[in-house]
């Protein structure tokens, strides 16, 4: 019976591209949000980390990188067949290139590159914030620049990008407009950006690709009832919320930042895979 339910709800989502399903949706945010507040957030407080714009900007990397090397699966699964077939087996490196393994490889990646980083900058004479970032672009920028080369769908990727920037923009001017000034912390602003993002780009999937379908059961939920341009307004609208619900709340600075920094992940994350997705549709 277990068993069942285990292949029911997590196995064939994976192996049949289906997607996910109220079940392990729950289990998966459940175990998410467990790591990341009894955790992370408890290790590296005691380490002192400031989860603030500069943290955001160093860990940025590891955001690209585990959204680009998604993409390998379902873009050149073709070619790379043998290495990037998903798989359920978490002793395969195909279990790592989709949901859940890849934010697991990704998770632990990012934690062993700031811990290293602490322990490197003491003899290159850098700040742990600064090696950390650099390690993160040494292993992403080579991955960005090959799904770069073979783009197809270059407009559709590039207007992800843009119409995400335009729209954080008008909404950044019209809060200033009625004295709310949420938005001049830069933190916040990548808050805003990174839900946008991915508004952006499931509205860009779904409008103009007829082979793109929602897998997430809240945003399909969403889409199905309104549609696609709705997501991108209830993503805006919910980050607005979260943004002042926390600000106001919150009384602790590094976990009222570290907040916004796990808000700003699960935004960029699914944004920049989305995004390259689009760009590399026509792949075999």
């Amino acid at each position: 019976m277990v068993f069942e339910l285990i292949n029911e709800f997590f196995i064939n989502p994976i192996t049949s591209h289906s997607g996910y399903n109220l079940i392990n949706t729950f289990v998966y945010a459940g175990i998410l949000l467990a790591v990341a507040f009894l955790v992370v957030f408890p290790f590296f407080k005691k380490k002192g980390i400031s989860f603030d714009f500069e943290f955001f900007k160093a860990v940025f990397p590891f955001i690209v990188l585990g959204s680009t090397i998604r993409i390998f699966e379902e873009n050149y699964s073709a070619v790379y067949l043998e290495l990037f077939e998903r798989s359920t087996n978490p002793f395969s490196f195909g279990f790592y290139t989709v949901s859940p393994g890849i934010y697991i490889f990704i998770g632990l990646l990012t934690i062993f590159s700031l811990i290293l980083s602490f322990y490197l900058s003491k003899y290159l004479n850098k700040k742990p914030l600064e090696v950390f970032m650099g390690i993160g672009i040494l292993l992403s920028v080579p991955v960005v620049l090959f799904h770069l080369i073979n783009l197809t769908h270059a407009f559709e990727f590039f207007f992800v990008f843009g119409a995400a920037a335009i729209i954080v923009f008008i909404v950044k001017i019209l809060s200033e407009k009625l004295n709310q000034n949420f938005l001049s912390s830069k933190l916040n602003l990548a808050v805003i950006m990174g839900q946008t993002l991915d508004g952006v780009a499931t509205f860009t999937a779904l409008t103009f690709f007829s082979s793109y379908s929602e897998q997430h059961v809240f945003s399909d939920l969403i889409i199905q009832n309104f549609s696609p341009a709705a997501f991108i307004l209830v993503k805006v609208i919910l980050s607005i919320l979260v943004l002042w619900y926390v600000d106001k709340e919150v009384e602790d600075e590094k976990l009222r930042n570290f907040i916004k920094i796990f808000v700003i992940i699960i935004g960029f994350a699914p944004g920049i895979r989305d995004a390259f997705s689009l760009g590399l549709t026509t792949l075999p």
